[in-house]
C-alpha cells in the first residue's frame, strides 16, 4: 500500500473530526458496558493489540454502533457494544474517549508502521466556535492472519513518530493533548478494519457483546467488529 493511500477515505483527518470529540468527553452511564464484554463474549475475536497507555484513565464517549462517523443521525441514540441504546453521549462516536493528563505516553497497540503522522486538516468545532487541527497518529498493523487494520490516536499534544517509520509493540508514538475539537485532555481511540472490497471500515475494538444483531455490522456502510485485546490488555472502562 502506497503511504499516505488512506488519506482520501479513512484518515482521522477526514472522517474522525467533528464526530471524534467535537464535544467534552463525558463520563458514560455503567450501562455502556454492564455485559463486561471480552473476547469470550464478543461476536468476533482477533487479539492482537495491547493497551494504548499504560495505567487506567476514565473513560467518556463509547464506540456508536448506530452509525459511527455519522454524527448527523437524526435517531440521536448511542448504541453501546452491549446493545444498549442511551443519549448521554457524542452521536456517531467513531471509538472511544479516556480522559487523561496531557503529556501521557501514548504507545503502538502492535507492531506495525506508521501510515500517517501530523495535523488534520482545518475543520470548524461549534462547541468553541473556532477552526482547529488536531494532532493524529495512525498505524498499520497486519496480523498472523492476514488481517490488516489501522489504529487511530486523536488530539495528541506531541507526535513522536513520522510517516512511513517501522513502529514495534509498545513504542511510545507521542504525547496525549488537547489539540482539535476538543473540550478537555483525553486521548480518542479508533480502529479501522479492511473490507473485502479494499476499503477500511470503523470497527468496534471491544466488539460486539449482545445476542441481538449489532447494527453497524448490518448497516451496508459497516462491517463486523471485532475484540482486539490480548489477555489482560484491553483499556478498563471505568468512571
Amino acid at each position: 500500500m502506497p503511504k499516505g493511500s488512506l488519506a482520501g477515505c479513512v484518515l482521522l483527518a477526514c472522517l474522525l473530526g467533528p464526530a471524534a470529540g467535537c464535544a467534552n468527553p463525558l463520563a458514560p452511564s455503567a450501562i455502556g458496558w454492564s455485559c463486561q464484554p471480552s473476547a469470550a463474549t464478543a461476536t468476533d475475536a482477533d487479539p492482537v493489540f495491547r493497551s494504548p497507555f499504560d495505567g487506567t484513565f476514565s473513560s467518556g464517549n463509547v464506540f456508536d454502533h448506530d452509525k459511527p462517523l455519522f454524527d448527523a443521525d437524526p435517531s440521536g441514540k448511542i448504541v453501546t457494544m452491549c446493545g444498549a441504546a442511551i443519549r448521554q453521549e457524542t452521536n456517531g462516536h467513531p471509538g472511544y474517549d479516556f480522559m487523561m493528563p496531557e503529556g501521557t505516553v501514548l504507545r503502538a497497540v502492535a507492531d506495525g508502521s506508521v501510515l500517517f503522522a501530523g495535523l488534520e486538516p482545518p475543520l470548524y468545532c461549534p462547541p468553541i466556535g473556532q477552526t482547529v487541527q488536531a494532532l493524529v497518529v495512525e498505524l498499520r498493523h497486519l496480523d498472523a492472519r492476514g488481517h490488516d487494520y489501522v489504529s487511530v490516536y486523536g488530539h495528541l499534544s506531541r507526535i513522536d513518530v513520522s510517516d512511513g517509520q517501522p513502529i514495534h509493540d509498545g513504542d511510545p508514538i507521542g504525547l496525549s493533548g488537547n489539540t482539535g475539537c476538543s473540550g478537555s485532555p483525553h486521548l480518542h481511540f479508533g480502529v479501522f478494519r479492511k473490507s473485502p472490497s479494499g476499503g477500511y471500515v470503523v470497527i468496534d475494538p471491544y466488539g460486539w457483546n449482545a445476542a441481538t444483531l449489532d447494527p453497524w455490522e448490518a448497516d451496508s456502510r459497516g462491517t463486523r467488529s471485532v475484540w482486539m485485546w490480548r489477555p489482560g490488555q484491553a483499556p478498563a472502562l471505568v468512571r
